[in-house]
């Protein structure tokens, strides 16, 4: 009976286990999966038996965790080794959650004393970014010490708390895995080997490394060397990522063909010159990004210590968002150069909140040879403030001052020249450019200016629609000398529109004469107007003087306008002279008035003929109610039907041409009343009476004025009387045979006078003098023929000098003149 039952629990059990064994995958699925699901792991798939030697041998197993899918197969495990022979990784892109991760902690492994080692023959890693599979194998010489080997090299030792290792990576495993059609990673090469460790929360590395990167830019050849160590971590918790590359040293090398991307010029031999080949460049700090805020304490980028040229550039406090990089952007910068073309170049620049600041100073032995001007000791320095960089409407101000000692361009020598540079933009786009120059003198050719200072203003609002701008100028200059003319204190202020063409207005004083100019420039035409205000001619006077030094203006008024086109070369103009009085020498001109009007036309001057008139003319004989008229044909002027009265007669001139070296004019007057003719010389006692009349043909030429073939003749009966004349009286008394003739000229009723006439250049006045008439008191008739010289020029000169009129006018004027 106890055999029996024996047997049937025998039987029994020994069903259980066969059912067990049969049923072993879903059992163990049953069982196992629940509790891997917990940890959020999902088994789909296990295929195991039993070896003889009572091995475990997992056929597959498959595993998925936060869409990660590993597949492994060929599995064998006893107490003492686990040994894998394929396992599949497919690395897929982690599922969206809107759940907050847990922080991570420090690694608290535990690690069992004992444990099957671990071998996996090959393990197959896919992923969506790899371009192929990465095949490794991994092996456990010891416990807890993993070996990596295929297509990386690394080893790693776990512990409670960390994990430690190596890791070897190059280029060519990069690009061999990475899916990327990136260009620009075609010339990258690079070895590096790092000592890593991962305590759950910080995960660090330190290595050498040895990379070099060629790149081709326009068919310039570029290529940096970096050697030394480089240090990382990354920190899962703050998520900041820190990097040391303070002890690699980097040098970066341009190829001679960089010099083509210069674009041809005259100036791109200097660029050349200044551009160095060779650069050194570092990261002296540890730099990190945190919450996608990258910050790099310093940048230096230095020319090579083989290079002519010497340029240091530093970024300092450098700090960029990534998600926002132009809106947050911060950096200092500091630059230098220093050439044998450049003296220096210092630039501090801040950026920080969209905005930029900085200032900069340029010293320059001299301008470079492609410039059209040659300067020496150029230097300039400024600053600048620019905001809203990252809109379309930047704001901001700039400031420079720059000066050279000497600058000749375009036949033009400029000496000490400072100007200053200020331009404002607002926010609405409204900018603001004041240019304030200064320079002690400027030349060309004969033409010299001295004390010269301008100040030129721009107006405008740079927004949408046409573009005006109000401009404003301001220009004073001391002197202006030139072989014709000298100018001195001159002044003017202008304004002006600028649209689609240039209207400007130009409020001019030159030696104290003011004038008004508007112009309007267009593409096809130049209108212009120059109004001359009614004001005094004195200021004239400054002028005058330098072509005739003797002539002075006294008293008077003038004005005018101008009209024309510059484009045309035609212009329309009127000029009023008014109750104006000059005094040449000791000539005086009293109240001249005229008023003229004409054109000009491509070169050629035309006035129409016009009146003008003179009150009075002192020129030791006196003409007064002078007449006549001007005008300019094809830039030639005449003065012509002048008249006027002289001696008591009346005197006509009928043309003369100004400006004209060889020319005859002819002058004719009757009715001269003889007693004002001889009583010139008051102290004669010759006394004459009657009217006279004549022609005196007046001949110009470069060497004076002569009078060739004159005539004088009586007009009527008139009286000579002679008496206490010295000479008469000595010529009387030497020639006693005469004095029966000479007698009879003392008391003479004139019957008829006539009398050639001659007047040199040099002055000498030839008269020779018929004279008939009657002597009552001897009842004789007189025929008297007689020449006579004398140096009129002399006379007049002598009788201007006792001028009271003239000698007031000269003092008076002289009064004036240092007052």
């Amino acid at each position: 009976m106890l055999k029996r039952i024996g047997l049937i629990v025998g039987t029994v059990l020994l069903s259980i286990v066969l059912l067990g064994y049969i049923f072993r995958l879903p059992l163990l699925q049953w069982a196992v999966a629940p509790a891997l699901e917990k940890a959020g792991v999902t088994l789909s798939c296990l295929d195991f038996s039993l070896t003889s030697k009572l091995n475990v041998h997992v056929q597959k197993a498959c595993l998925s965790y936060q869409n990660q899918e590993l597949v492994v197969t060929g599995i064998t495990a006893n107490t003492r080794h686990v040994e894998i022979k394929h396992a599949a990784l497919n690395i897929n892109p982690l599922p969206q959650s809107d759940k907050v991760s847990s922080p991570a902690t420090i690694l608290d492994l535990a690690l069992p004393e004992k444990r099957p080692t671990i071998t996996v023959e090959q393990l197959s890693i896919n992923s969506e970014f790899l371009n192929q599979p990465l095949i490794l194998s991994i092996n456990e010489p010891k416990l807890n010490q993993f070996v990596v080997s295929g297509d990386l090299s690394a080893s790693a030792t776990l512990y409670n708390n960390k994990v430690q290792g190596q890791l070897k990576v190059s280029d060519e495993l990069l690009k061999q895995l990475l899916k990327t059609d990136n260009a620009l990673l075609s010339g990258l090469s690079f070895n590096t080997s790092q000592a890593f460790s991962f305590n759950g929360i910080e995960g660090s590395a330190t290595g050498n490394l040895q990379a070099r990167y060629d790149y081709k830019f326009k068919n310039c050849d570029i290529s940096n060397n970096t050697k030394g160590v480089l240090s990382a971590a990354y920190n899962l918790n703050t998520q900041k990522l820190s990097l040391d590359p303070s002890k690699l040293k980097n040098n970066v090398t341009l190829g001679n063909n960089c010099q083509f991307l210069i674009p041809e010029g005259d100036y791109k031999a200097f660029a050349v010159k200044q551009l160095p080949l060779n650069w050194l460049w570092a990261l002296p700090k540890p730099i990190s990004l945190v919450d996608n805020n990258l910050t790099l304490p310093l940048i230096t980028l230095t020319s090579d210590e083989q290079s002519e040229q010497e340029i240091d550039i530093t970024f300092t406090d450098t700090f960029v968002n990534t998600v926002t990089p132009l809106q947050s952007a911060r950096t200092q910068l500091k630059a230098q150069l220093h050439t044998d073309d450049i003296k220096a170049v210092v630039l501090n620049m801040q950026l920080e909140n969209a905005q930029l600041s900085g200032n900069y100073d340029i010293a320059l032995p001299a301008l470079p040879e492609f410039l059209p001007a040659d300067a020496n000791n150029v230097k300039a320095a400024g600053d600048f403030t620019l905001t809203q960089l990252i809109d379309s409407k930047p704001a901001g101000k700039v400031s420079t001052t720059f000066s050279f000692d000497k600058a000749v361009a375009y036949g033009t020598t400029i000496n000490a020249y400072t100007g200053k540079l200020v331009a404002n933009m607002s926010e609405k786009l409204d900018a603001n450019v004041v240019l304030k120059s200064e320079f002690k003198s400027a030349q060309y050719d004969e033409y010299k200016l001295t004390g010269i200072n301008n100040t030129l203003s721009a107006k405008a609002n740079l927004g949408v629609g046409e573009l005006f701008a109000h401009l404003s100028a301001n220009t004073q200059i001391s002197t202006l000398t030139s072989p014709s003319i000298d100018l001195e204190n001159i002044n003017v202020n202008s304004k002006g529109l600028q649209s689609r063409a240039l209207k400007a207005s130009h409020h001019v004083f030159v030696n104290g004469i003011e004038l008004v100019a508007n112009h309007h420039i267009s593409k096809v035409e130049h209108p212009f107007e120059v109004i001359i205000p009614q004001q005094s001619v004195l200021s004239l006077n400054s002028i005058i003087s330098q072509f005739e030094p003797l002539a002075q203006l006294t008293k008077g008024e003038f004005g005018g306008l101008i009209s024309g086109d510059v484009n045309l070369q035609k212009a329309n103009f009127n000029l009023t002279v008014d109750d104006t009085s000059a005094l040449y020498n000791d000539y005086l001109a009293n109240q001249f008035r005229t008023q003229l009007s004409g054109q000009y036309d491509s070169g050629q001057l035309n006035v129409e003929p016009t009146t003008f008139n003179v009150n009075e003319l002192r020129a030791g004989a006196v003409a007064n109610n002078i007449n006549g008229k001007i005008k300019v044909v094809n830039n030639s002027a005449q003065a012509f039907e002048i008249s006027g009265n002289v001696f008591g007669g009346v005197f006509e001139l009928d043309k003369y041409s100004l400006l004209k070296s060889q020319q005859t004019a002819n002058v004719t007057f009757e009715n001269v009343d003889a007693s004002k003719l001889i009583t010139l010389d008051d102290k004669s006692g010759i006394t004459l009476t009657g009217r006279l009349k004549g022609t005196l043909p007046f001949y110009f030429d470069e060497t004076g004025v002569e009078v060739k073939n004159g005539s004088l003749a009586n007009q009527g009966q008139g009286k000579l009387i002679i008496s206490n004349n010295a000479a008469f009286d000595s010529v009387m008394q030497q020639q006693q045979e005469l004095q029966p003739v000479l007698s009879l000229l003392k008391n003479l009723d004139i019957q008829k006078l006539n009398s050639t006439v001659a007047l040199k250049s040099d002055g000498w006045l030839n008269l020779g003098v018929n004279l008939q008439g009657f002597n009552e008191p001897q009842q004789q008739q007189v025929n008297f023929n007689y020449n006579h010289e004398e140096n009129v020029f002399t006379l007049l000169r002598a009788l201007r000098l006792s001028d009271e009129i003239t000698q007031k006018v000269e003092q008076q004027y002289s009064q004036k003149g240092n007052l």
